[in-house]
């Protein structure tokens, strides 16, 4: 089974959309911050589109994830970076991510409150265009901890993408 946790208004064909609101993209009803309504190691696949700064606490969420997944099961993420206009203009985001923020879900030391269980295979940082998104992506590539410790209020991002293998 192939997931598309909270979805809103997005149909991802294929995949099985919740949400807590029903509307037309919805197929269960869920507010998945609190639990997804599947069977242990049920999912293969979880796409979340712009739902992850969403939700008020994340390493349950992630913990809720790695419980539905099989061994194997991809979860791609998709959140505005931290310095991305859009990360702050939505009133209702409560969290603001980086480059970094899914390497907490691959280590051991503090598996105890994140729950662990994943392997970041992929991340990639759109940046946009013209000479500011030029100079971003080339200080970026030089090293993406610099960039985001000192340069990425003036060179700013848009969006991350983390791609993420469940372990178990």
């Amino acid at each position: 089974m192939k997931i598309n946790p909270g979805c809103g208004n997005k149909r991802k064909e294929g995949y099985v959309g919740i949400d807590m609101f029903a509307c037309e993209a919805v197929d269960i009803i869920a507010n998945v911050a609190e639990g997804i309504p599947l069977a242990d190691g049920s999912v293969t696949d979880v796409w979340m589109d712009n739902f992850i700064e969403h939700v008020p606490d994340i390493p349950k969420l992630m913990r809720e994830v790695a419980r539905v997944c099989a061994a194997g099961a991809t979860v791609t993420i998709f959140t505005p970076h931290y310095s991305s206009i859009a990360s702050w203009r939505d009133p209702t985001h409560i969290h603001h991510l980086t480059y970094f923020s899914m390497d907490h879900f691959e280590k051991q030391g503090v598996s105890h409150y994140t729950g662990g269980g994943f392997r970041v295979t992929r991340r990639k940082l759109s940046f946009g265009g013209g000479p500011m998104g030029l100079m971003g992506r080339l200080l970026f590539k030089l090293s993406p901890a610099n960039w985001e410790a000192k340069w990425s209020f003036i060179f700013r991002a848009g969006t991350l993408r983390f791609d993420l293998v469940v372990l178990k």
